[in-house]
C-alpha cells in the first residue's frame, strides 16, 4: 500500500509541471487511436501563436495528456516487475519501444524536458522493460473538477526562443465547476481563484521544441 501511495505521488512529477481543460475519457484502457481522437482543443482555447506554432502546441497537449493521464492500451497479460511495481506493456502501435516513446515525444519537446519530467527517474510512471518495451504504472492520476477555464498571453517573443503565460480558473464555492471552458477573463473574477503557468518554447536542431508545458485540471 505504501508503495502504491508513493507511486501515485511520485507521478504528480509530471502534473505539476502541465494541464488545461479538455477532452479524453476517463476509462484507464482505450484504444490508441480514439484516445488521442478524443482530445479536441477548442480554437479559443489555443496560445496567441501562429498557424504551425498552434499545431505544434495542439499535437504536443494531446500526447502529454496521455502521457500525464496514463491513457495508453495496455496489455494485462505482460507484467514487469521493477522496485516493487507492478508495470504493464503498452501495447500502443506508435510506441514498440521504450526509445519510440521518447523519440516520439523529443517531436514536441526539448530534450532536457523529457528526461527532467516525463521520463524523470523520480517520476516512477514508465519505465524500460528487459525486453525494450514501454511499460507504465496503471494508476493514472485524477484531474482537478474545479476548473472552470484560461486565458493566454505572450510573454517572450524572439527568434530563438518563445514564452508565454497562462492565467487558470478555478472556482472557489466548493462546487466543481459544470459551464462550458471559456477562453477570456471572466466578468466575474472575483468568484474565482486563479494560478499562472509559464509556457516556454526554443529552436532545438532548427525545430521549435516546448522546454516547459502545462496541464490546468
Amino acid at each position: 500500500m505504501k508503495k502504491k501511495l508513493l507511486a501515485l505521488l511520485a507521478m504528480t512529477v509530471i502534473g505539476a509541471a502541465l494541464v488545461t481543460g479538455c477532452g479524453g475519457d476517463a476509462e484507464t484502457t482505450a484504444p490508441e487511436d480514439s484516445v488521442a481522437a478524443s482530445v479536441v482543443l477548442d480554437d479559443g482555447s489555443l496560445p496567441p501563436l501562429d498557424e504551425e506554432l498552434q499545431k505544434l502546441y495542439d499535437e504536443a497537449y494531446k500526447i502529454y495528456y496521455q502521457a500525464n493521464m496514463g491513457k495508453f492500451d495496455y496489455d494485462e497479460e505482460k507484467i514487469y516487475e521493477k522496485d516493487g511495481f507492478e508495470y504493464y506493456r503498452i501495447t500502443d502501435s506508435r510506441f514498440k519501444t521504450y526509445d519510440d516513446f521518447r523519440a516520439y515525444l523529443l517531436q514536441y519537446f526539448t530534450e532536457s524536458f523529457v528526461d527532467d519530467s516525463v521520463l524523470s527517474p523520480e517520476n516512477v510512471m514508465y519505465t524500460k522493460g528487459e525486453d525494450g518495451g514501454l511499460y507504465f504504472l496503471n494508476a493514472p492520476r485524477g484531474t482537478n473538477p474545479f476548473y472552470a477555464g484560461h486565458t493566454f498571453e505572450i510573454d517572450k517573443a524572439e527568434e530563438e526562443a518563445m514564452g508565454f503565460k497562462a492565467t487558470a480558473y478555478y472556482t472557489t464555492d466548493g462546487n466543481p465547476y459544470e459551464g462550458d471552458h471559456f477562453y477570456e477573463a471572466p466578468a466575474d473574477p472575483e468568484n474565482y481563484s486563479t494560478q499562472e503557468y509559464l509556457f516556454t518554447m526554443w529552436k532545438e536542431n532548427d525545430a521549435w521544441k516546448f522546454n516547459r508545458f502545462h496541464l490546468f485540471f
